[in-house]
């Protein structure tokens, strides 16, 4: 919070806080002031879905999911490839469009040349769907309690 007050940084964030943690950080002063939380969040790994998204929505504080194709693990889906071959778009695409299709959620994919940039810009393009969504909730299903979030 001093180098907020101090003007050296706009905005200060969390990485990999749960519901319990974000409930301790906003009881203490400044701790209302986060900017986001950063979580191990992608359609593998969809721990962040039962509590804390809805809680961090109710707070308007954006969810920022890290590893949003999980790592390039998730590719290889044929019911990713399936929805990607459907829009004419990528599995990447497809992916980051499930993740960005959620209010105050955003992603930070990697690009490590320009042209992935390019196609993680173009996931903005993809609109999945009522059976795109419940295709991949089969296939990656949505947690049914309470789960500890993951890191990498």
């Amino acid at each position: 919070m001093a180098l907020q007050a101090g003007g050296l940084i706009r905005n200060w964030g969390v990485s990999n806080f749960d519901v319990a943690d974000m409930q301790e950080l906003l009881s203490v002063p400044g701790g209302p002031e986060v900017a986001t939380d950063q979580v191990l969040y992608n359609l593998s790994r969809r721990a962040p879905e039962f509590e804390l998204i809805p809680i961090c929505r109710e707070l308007s504080l954006p969810v920022m999911a890290y590893s949003p194709i999980e790592q390039g693990r998730i590719l290889g889906s044929p019911v990713l490839r399936d929805i990607a071959a459907r829009h004419g778009a990528s599995p990447v695409q497809v992916a980051l469009a499930w993740v960005l299709r959620q209010d105050g959620v955003c992603a930070i994919p990697r690009a490590s040349r320009p042209e992935h940039v390019d196609e993680n810009r173009a996931a903005l393009d993809v609109e999945l769907g009522r059976d795109d969504l419940a295709a991949l909730d089969a296939e990656f299903p949505p947690p049914l309690h309470p789960q500890p979030l993951e890191m990498l």
